[in-house]
């Protein structure tokens, strides 16, 4: 690859070289040249035509001196690193050196329980690196109040990559509004993809041994559930069906929480573990807000009936609720598109499953929370002599990640095929970019792909939803249960297929939250107020403390530090 890019331009100068050399010029032409050359000079000097006067000034210009750059990075647990290939010295690095010109150095590396706390150290001291990774929404916020921070507002502009304004125009602006403070832009948000909160889940062939429907209502998955409890359609012997397997110690969390009963709240439209607004635009947290009592209360009664696992207060080991429903004790879960396993068909591999947009609210609605607008992200220091260097290397790594430069992704594929993971080569490790509706826009290519034999897609289609799509299809076919790709495209088919093709559909009702983040008392304040709050939901639930308890939750929340939280979070809302 290098020695071909190397005689391009070697080629390219010698024709330019030649051409200076040999041609006659007239003496008009040579004329009307200077003068345009003198006037593209005055435009790049009033910086109207940066980019011809400087072939650096695009998102994947090469500079034409050597450009250094430090960056700090999550530590990846388990990299499958194979040897010459570290986070410090591999392969992508090589190519963002050889293509941009920039040699990126790591800074320091560190687990992500320890990383805070390292960067904590770092902004004391006035150490930075030049691009600085990101965990915590308030240390960007802090870090850009006191002037750390490189404003990227015209670096955007001018060097964001077709792919990355492709994926940050899907956001509306949602994952960019957040980290723009004053008018000014001063990080970039990783991905934080949409359609990824629960659904029901249920198996399929227990409603169709039953002649049972789909549920939608609450009412209805409560007959189901009942069903499923009584008639032993697994014939998992008398006594061992659950009905709905939920989380033993966080059966509330938010969004996306496998196994959570949030969708019940959602239903009577109650949004625990959320700050939420008010039609006045006051906060307050959804929590402790009185629309909860409806939804512990029918929580209250399905577990009271049976309808929910009578132990799942006992399955804290790690996987023992997975369990349940890969052995097939279980006939329905909550979960978001990708919550099927493929060791549920490995041990039933006549398995069917359902999905539905349920429980639907008293309008028909399928209320669901959004996702928080921004995740990890990357900033730069004021101090990095090349702020645009960080857009360089992100547009590199992706046209290599998403195949539109080939012939990069042609020379990194070796290494990732033998398992080594991305996060460990690319210098903005965890930092993903991608669309926020990839899910269901991969759901329809599926679903295209499995009912009319034909892929479709688009410009934006990427050969790794093409592998997916083709995945569905293979199971839709009648894959043979022997293969050793079954439970992969078992997963592909259920999440991808038919998961991923409820989530936009008329009766979803996303809604957001009025903030997503921690405040300058949560590090103090959370871990006691989260505990009281885990602990109410089991009691009331099995029927430890009654329903009226809520009310004294809600007064010890309250006097605990939850009213200090909710002033604090009231000022970053006003703010905003």
């Amino acid at each position: 690859m290098k020695l071909r890019r190397i005689a391009a331009l070697v080629l390219a100068a010698s024709m330019v070289l030649g051409g200076c050399q040999s041609a006659s010029v007239p003496e008009e032409a040579e004329s009307a040249d200077t003068q345009q050359i003198e006037e593209k000079e005055s435009e790049a000097e009033s910086g109207t035509n940066v980019a011809a006067a400087d072939p650096a000034a695009s998102p994947k210009g090469r500079y034409e001196e050597p450009v250094e750059v430090s960056i700090s990075k999550v530590m990846v647990t388990n990299p499958h690193l194979i040897e010459g290939q570290s986070p410090e010295d591999n392969i992508v690095l090589d190519l963002i050196k050889e293509d941009l010109n920039i040699d990126v150095k790591i800074a320091w590396e560190a687990e992500s329980s320890e990383y805070n706390n390292k960067l904590s150290l770092n902004i004391a001291s006035g150490d930075l690196p030049d691009i600085v990774y990101i965990t915590n929404y308030l240390t960007f916020r802090e870090m850009a109040e006191n002037d750390m921070l490189a404003d990227l507002t015209e670096i955007y502009e001018t060097y964001a990559g077709d792919y990355m304004r492709q994926t940050y125009d899907t956001f509306d602006g949602r994952n960019l509004e957040p980290l723009t403070i004053d008018g000014k832009l001063y990080a970039l948000s990783t991905a934080n993809i949409g359609y990824g909160h629960n659904i029901l889940w249920l198996r399929g062939d227990w409603l169709d041994k039953l002649g049972l429907e789909v549920p939608s209502t609450m009412e209805e998955l409560k007959y189901v559930l009942k069903e499923f409890v009584e008639k032993d359609p697994g014939g998992n012997g008398p006594g061992n069906t659950i009905g709905l397997a939920i989380h033993a110690t966080k059966p509330v969390a938010g969004y996306g929480n496998k196994f959570g009963v949030e969708p019940i709240f959602h239903s009577v439209g109650a949004y625990p573990t959320q700050w939420m607004a008010d039609a006045s635009g006051n906060v307050y947290y959804g929590s402790i807000a009185p629309e909860m009592k409806d939804g512990l209360a029918i929580l209250r009664e399905m577990y009271e009936e049976g309808l929910i696992d009578r132990q799942f207060v006992t399955r804290v080991g790690s996987g023992e609720t997975d369990a349940i429903v890969d052995s097939g004790l279980a006939g329905a879960w909550f979960a978001p598109w990708w919550g099927q396993s493929g060791d549920s068909y490995i041990n039933n591999p006549d398995i069917e499953l359902a999905v539905a947009n349920a429980p639907l609210d008293g309008e028909g609605k399928f209320n669901h929370l959004l996702p928080a607008p921004t995740a990890d992200l990357v900033a730069v220091s004021k101090d990095c002599a090349n702020p645009e260097a960080l857009l360089k290397i992100i547009n590199e790594e992706y046209d290599i990640y998403r195949g539109i430069d080939a012939e990069g992704l042609a020379t990194v594929q070796p290494i990732f095929d033998q398992g080594v993971s991305r996060e460990a080569l690319f210098p903005t490790g965890g930092f993903n970019l991608d669309y926020y509706d990839v899910v269901p826009k991969l759901g329809k290519l599926c679903k295209s792909l499995v009912e009319t034999g034909v892929m479709g897609g688009d410009e934006t289609t990427t050969e790794y939803d093409r592998w997916k799509a083709e995945g569905a299809k293979r199971f839709a076919d009648g894959i043979d249960p022997s293969d050793p790709n079954a439970p992969n495209t078992f997963r592909d088919y259920y999440g991808r297929y038919v998961g991923s093709n409820i989530l936009d559909t008329p009766e979803n009702n996303p809604v957001d939250a009025a903030y997503y983040y921690t405040t300058e008392s949560s590090d103090r304040l959370k871990p006691t107020l989260d505990k009281l709050e885990e602990q109410m939901y089991l009691q009331i639930i099995t029927g430890e403390k009654p329903l009226e308890y809520f009310d004294e939750f809600v007064e010890q929340w309250k006097k605990l530090g939850g009213d200090v939280l909710t002033q604090e979070v009231q000022v970053m809302v006003d703010g905003q």
